[in-house]
């Protein structure tokens, strides 16, 4: 084999090289997390905007509330491309001693739930 078909040949290895390990650090990167509001925090009120990243574009998301016991939201869900998303309306009714709320995020796709995430100690203001 002559030298300019084997330095090809080992520059396209390193090519497809660097194109796994940088998949491999996306999905890495894209854990499902909520990023507001965050664990033992204060919301303003009764009714709030969950904010997040690393869901699954082609997927759905489901929430849950857990005062006394669980409440699955009905608010609606849009997940960009870049797998950031929004969720509204969460409704946080707990009072008295259950105003202290774990809301609970779960991926849904293909009819199956995936990757879950959550948030504990969440508290909102009278």
């Amino acid at each position: 084999m002559n030298q300019r078909v084997m330095r090809s040949q080992i520059s396209l290895c390193l090519l497809v090289l660097c194109a796994v390990l940088s998949l491999s650090a996306r999905s890495q990167d894209a854990q499902l997390q909520i990023t507001y509001p965050i664990s033992n925090s204060t919301v303003p009120g009764p009714v709030i905007e969950l904010k997040g990243v690393g869901a699954d574009p082609s997927g759905t998301i489901e929430v849950e509330v857990l005062t006394d016991e669980w409440y699955v939201q009905t608010g609606t869900a849009r997940i960009n491309p870049d797998g950031s998303w929004t969720y509204a309306p969460c409704n946080l009714k707990g009072e008295g001693r259950f105003n202290n709320h774990t809301i609970r995020v779960t991926i849904i796709k293909g009819g199956k739930r995936g990757e879950s995430t959550s948030i504990t100690g969440v508290v909102r203001q009278s």
